[in-house]
């Protein structure tokens, strides 16, 4: 009779077990599952805000004949506290950068909050622009985790997610189009392999480039 009781004991503890491992391996499983949708859903929020500053400064330019930041009368035009451009389409210093960011906001054509200048990404980081990126003419926003001088960018993605954002609204290929990618001045690791993206670099490396002219 004991020991018929030690073996029913056993097997009720086995059971346990393993409903305790499944039990846990589903929590990591939903988990992880979460976690990608959140990330999703960050991803698609920062396609969303590049389109609609991508619109603003169209629209910006289509009504004052000058890109945001560069439009020589905006105290006249807009509002007297702003400062006014130059008029030669460079976007080279963080001043720069910012009073762009503060003509298309006193313009009544962007509805969020600036920080120390500059609006912050719904994936972390902060939006700037500059035309001074090596190697690469136009005039670029920059996602990234920061810079000190608009020249020098912290990374804010891994290669992975760079790409996501890169193949969602353009080629998926880092070093062409209008979405590139850089390796930023912080980085750990390879962003990138000429066309490639270094997938095996888990770390938030990269800078991503939106081409706005």
């Amino acid at each position: 009779m004991k020991s018929l009781t030690k073996n029913i004991n056993r097997g009720f503890s086995l059971i346990e077990v393993a409903i305790a491992v499944l039990v846990i391996s589903l929590v990591a499983t939903f988990s992880l599952k979460g976690r990608e949708l959140v990330q999703t859903a960050k991803i698609r929020a920062v396609i969303e805000q590049v389109e609609t500053f991508r619109i603003a400064v169209d629209t910006f330019e289509e009504k004052y004949g000058a890109l945001p930041g560069d439009l020589s009368n905006a105290k006249d035009l807009i509002d007297s506290s702003l400062d006014n451009g130059s008029g030669n389409r460079k976007f080279e210093t963080l001043s720069d950068a910012k009073r762009f960011w503060a003509h298309l906001s006193k313009a009544g054509l962007i509805n969020v909050e600036l920080v120390n200048g500059l609006p912050t990404s719904k994936i972390g980081g902060v939006f700037t622009v500059s035309s001074k990126i090596q190697d690469k003419p136009g005039i670029w926003l920059v996602l990234s985790n920061g810079t000190a001088d608009n020249t020098a960018f912290t990374g804010i993605v891994s290669p992975e997610t760079a790409y996501r954002i890169d193949k969602s609204i353009d080629t998926g290929i880092p070093n062409e189009g209008d979405v590139q990618v850089i390796k930023g001045n912080n980085a750990l690791g390879e962003c990138i392999n000429g066309s490639s993206y270094v997938f095996t670099n888990k770390n938030e490396d990269c800078v991503i480039l939106f081409k706005i002219r």
